[in-house]
Protein backbone atom coordinates (compact mmCIF):
# COMPACT_ATOMS: atom_id res chain seq x y z
CA UNK A 1 0.00 0.00 0.00
CA UNK A 2 1.29 3.24 -0.63
CA UNK A 3 1.42 4.89 2.88
CA UNK A 4 0.77 8.43 1.15
CA UNK A 5 -2.41 7.41 0.76
CA UNK A 6 -2.89 6.88 4.54
CA UNK A 7 -0.67 10.22 5.62
CA UNK A 8 -1.38 12.81 3.34
CA UNK A 9 -3.40 16.23 4.59
CA UNK A 10 -5.96 14.69 1.31
CA UNK A 11 -5.80 11.47 2.16
CA UNK A 12 -9.68 11.81 2.92
CA UNK A 13 -10.65 13.60 -0.13
CA UNK A 14 -9.08 11.45 -2.48
CA UNK A 15 -10.39 8.21 -1.25
CA UNK A 16 -13.93 10.01 -1.59
CA UNK A 17 -13.06 10.94 -5.14
CA UNK A 18 -12.04 7.49 -5.51
CA UNK A 19 -14.82 5.95 -3.94
CA UNK A 20 -17.32 8.67 -6.20
CA UNK A 21 -15.19 7.29 -8.98
CA UNK A 22 -15.84 3.60 -8.69
CA UNK A 23 -20.11 4.53 -8.08
CA UNK A 24 -19.52 6.29 -11.46
CA UNK A 25 -18.53 2.50 -12.78
CA UNK A 26 -21.26 0.82 -11.25
CA UNK A 27 -23.92 2.85 -12.38
CA UNK A 28 -22.58 2.39 -15.75
CA UNK A 29 -21.52 -0.78 -15.79
CA UNK A 30 -22.85 -2.49 -12.35
CA UNK A 31 -19.71 -4.76 -10.50
CA UNK A 32 -17.02 -3.89 -13.12
CA UNK A 33 -15.24 -1.10 -15.34
CA UNK A 34 -15.67 0.89 -18.06
CA UNK A 35 -12.59 1.58 -20.61
CA UNK A 36 -11.66 4.01 -22.32
CA UNK A 37 -11.87 3.84 -26.47
CA UNK A 38 -7.78 3.81 -26.09
CA UNK A 39 -7.95 1.06 -23.91
CA UNK A 40 -7.35 2.65 -20.43
CA UNK A 41 -9.57 1.83 -17.19
CA UNK A 42 -9.06 4.11 -13.93
CA UNK A 43 -10.07 3.23 -10.71
CA UNK A 44 -9.65 2.90 -6.99
CA UNK A 45 -7.17 -0.07 -6.00
CA UNK A 46 -10.30 -1.95 -5.05
CA UNK A 47 -10.74 -1.99 -8.73
CA UNK A 48 -8.04 -1.69 -10.63
CA UNK A 49 -5.09 -4.22 -9.45
CA UNK A 50 -2.86 -4.60 -11.82
CA UNK A 51 -1.06 -1.61 -13.48
CA UNK A 52 0.30 1.46 -12.09
CA UNK A 53 -0.75 4.55 -9.50
CA UNK A 54 -2.12 7.85 -11.36
CA UNK A 55 0.02 10.35 -10.96
CA UNK A 56 -0.97 13.41 -8.19
CA UNK A 57 -3.40 10.38 -6.82
CA UNK A 58 -1.32 9.38 -3.87
CA UNK A 59 -2.24 5.85 -4.41
CA UNK A 60 -6.39 6.58 -4.37
CA UNK A 61 -6.53 5.77 -8.00
CA UNK A 62 -5.17 3.11 -10.11
CA UNK A 63 -4.64 2.78 -14.17
CA UNK A 64 -4.49 -0.13 -16.50
CA UNK A 65 -3.97 -0.76 -19.76
CA UNK A 66 -5.12 -3.20 -22.71
CA UNK A 67 -8.96 -3.81 -21.95
CA UNK A 68 -11.61 -4.18 -24.47
CA UNK A 69 -12.69 -0.65 -24.51
CA UNK A 70 -16.61 -0.42 -23.73
CA UNK A 71 -19.44 0.12 -26.49
CA UNK A 72 -20.33 3.43 -27.20
CA UNK A 73 -23.91 3.27 -25.41
CA UNK A 74 -21.75 2.89 -22.18
CA UNK A 75 -18.86 5.27 -23.40
CA UNK A 76 -21.45 7.87 -24.04
CA UNK A 77 -23.25 6.88 -20.01
CA UNK A 78 -19.56 7.07 -18.41
CA UNK A 79 -18.87 10.25 -20.06
CA UNK A 80 -21.93 11.69 -18.44
CA UNK A 81 -20.85 10.22 -15.47
CA UNK A 82 -17.49 11.67 -15.34
CA UNK A 83 -19.06 15.22 -16.09
CA UNK A 84 -21.46 15.16 -13.40
CA UNK A 85 -18.52 14.03 -11.02
CA UNK A 86 -16.74 17.16 -12.48
CA UNK A 87 -19.45 19.39 -11.58
CA UNK A 88 -19.60 18.20 -8.42
CA UNK A 89 -16.10 18.68 -7.24
CA UNK A 90 -15.84 21.75 -8.66
CA UNK A 91 -18.75 23.03 -6.42
CA UNK A 92 -17.30 21.64 -3.56
CA UNK A 93 -13.92 23.56 -4.46
CA UNK A 94 -15.87 26.77 -4.68
CA UNK A 95 -17.54 26.36 -2.08
CA UNK A 96 -14.74 26.22 0.08
CA UNK A 97 -13.18 28.75 -1.44
CA UNK A 98 -15.66 31.08 -0.47
CA UNK A 99 -16.31 30.14 2.84
CA UNK A 100 -12.42 30.18 3.39
CA UNK A 101 -13.01 33.85 2.18
CA UNK A 102 -15.89 34.61 4.15
CA UNK A 103 -13.87 34.42 7.20
CA UNK A 104 -11.01 36.15 6.19
CA UNK A 105 -10.40 40.18 6.72
CA UNK A 106 -7.43 42.23 5.18
CA UNK A 107 -7.28 45.63 6.07
CA UNK A 108 -10.63 45.30 7.84
CA UNK A 109 -12.67 44.30 5.06
CA UNK A 110 -14.11 40.69 4.40
CA UNK A 111 -11.81 39.45 1.43
CA UNK A 112 -15.56 38.02 -0.60
CA UNK A 113 -16.30 41.66 -0.90
CA UNK A 114 -13.58 42.58 -3.07
CA UNK A 115 -14.58 42.88 -7.00
CA UNK A 116 -11.85 40.93 -8.23
CA UNK A 117 -12.79 37.45 -5.58
CA UNK A 118 -16.81 38.49 -6.04
CA UNK A 119 -15.43 38.30 -10.44
CA UNK A 120 -14.17 34.75 -10.26
CA UNK A 121 -16.58 33.26 -8.06
CA UNK A 122 -19.17 35.20 -10.60
CA UNK A 123 -17.36 33.50 -13.63
CA UNK A 124 -16.44 29.76 -11.58
CA UNK A 125 -20.71 29.73 -11.04
CA UNK A 126 -21.44 30.73 -14.78
CA UNK A 127 -19.41 27.77 -16.21
CA UNK A 128 -21.08 25.11 -13.63
CA UNK A 129 -24.35 26.83 -15.14
CA UNK A 130 -23.36 26.65 -18.77
CA UNK A 131 -22.51 23.59 -18.48
CA UNK A 132 -25.96 22.08 -17.27
CA UNK A 133 -27.52 24.03 -20.01
CA UNK A 134 -25.41 22.40 -22.52
CA UNK A 135 -25.86 18.86 -20.48
CA UNK A 136 -29.38 19.46 -21.17
CA UNK A 137 -29.71 20.11 -24.88
CA UNK A 138 -30.47 17.15 -27.30
CA UNK A 139 -28.78 15.01 -28.95
CA UNK A 140 -25.24 15.05 -26.98
CA UNK A 141 -21.67 14.47 -28.95
CA UNK A 142 -18.89 13.41 -28.16
CA UNK A 143 -17.56 17.44 -28.80
CA UNK A 144 -19.91 18.85 -26.76
CA UNK A 145 -19.16 16.77 -23.61
CA UNK A 146 -15.37 17.74 -24.53
CA UNK A 147 -16.06 21.49 -24.76
CA UNK A 148 -18.02 21.39 -21.37
CA UNK A 149 -14.91 18.82 -19.76
CA UNK A 150 -12.72 21.68 -21.15
CA UNK A 151 -14.99 24.67 -19.69
CA UNK A 152 -14.93 23.01 -16.34
CA UNK A 153 -10.87 22.53 -16.61
CA UNK A 154 -10.42 26.16 -16.91
CA UNK A 155 -13.60 27.24 -14.21
CA UNK A 156 -11.00 24.95 -11.80
CA UNK A 157 -7.75 27.01 -12.79
CA UNK A 158 -9.83 30.12 -11.61
CA UNK A 159 -11.54 28.44 -8.93
CA UNK A 160 -7.67 27.16 -7.27
CA UNK A 161 -6.57 31.08 -7.49
CA UNK A 162 -9.36 31.72 -5.17
CA UNK A 163 -7.40 29.74 -2.56
CA UNK A 164 -4.26 31.69 -3.33
CA UNK A 165 -0.94 29.57 -3.22
CA UNK A 166 -2.79 26.95 -0.47
CA UNK A 167 -4.58 25.78 -3.89
CA UNK A 168 -2.09 24.72 -5.34
CA UNK A 169 0.09 23.04 -2.51
CA UNK A 170 0.05 19.19 -2.14
CA UNK A 171 -2.80 18.75 0.32
CA UNK A 172 -4.81 21.40 -1.66
CA UNK A 173 -7.96 21.37 -3.73
CA UNK A 174 -5.91 21.40 -6.50
CA UNK A 175 -5.51 17.51 -6.93
CA UNK A 176 -8.89 16.47 -7.05
CA UNK A 177 -9.51 18.83 -9.68
CA UNK A 178 -6.14 17.47 -11.37
CA UNK A 179 -7.64 14.29 -11.25
CA UNK A 180 -10.88 15.35 -12.73
CA UNK A 181 -9.16 16.90 -15.56
CA UNK A 182 -6.85 13.64 -16.12
CA UNK A 183 -10.09 11.59 -16.25
CA UNK A 184 -11.61 13.81 -18.77
CA UNK A 185 -8.55 13.52 -20.75
CA UNK A 186 -8.44 9.67 -20.67
CA UNK A 187 -12.42 9.18 -21.46
CA UNK A 188 -13.76 11.98 -22.94
CA UNK A 189 -11.06 13.03 -25.48
CA UNK A 190 -13.14 12.43 -29.07
CA UNK A 191 -11.29 10.12 -31.16
CA UNK A 192 -11.38 13.02 -34.72
CA UNK A 193 -9.98 15.92 -34.94
CA UNK A 194 -12.58 18.54 -35.42
CA UNK A 195 -15.65 19.92 -34.38
CA UNK A 196 -19.92 19.64 -34.75
CA UNK A 197 -22.40 22.51 -35.56
CA UNK A 198 -22.89 24.71 -32.32
CA UNK A 199 -20.68 22.46 -29.85
CA UNK A 200 -16.86 24.48 -29.97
Amino acid sequence: MDTATTTSPDAAALRDFAAALDACHDRVAPGGLVVSRGGWAVASPARVTAGAHVPGSSGALMAEHGGTPAADRRQQAFAEELIGLHRRTLREVLDGAVARLDRRVSEGANLLNRQLVQGAVADVALALSESDDLRELPMSTPWRRWRIHRDLVDAGRTALKLYGAAGFAAGGPGTVLYLTEVLGNTYLRPEQPGSEAGDD
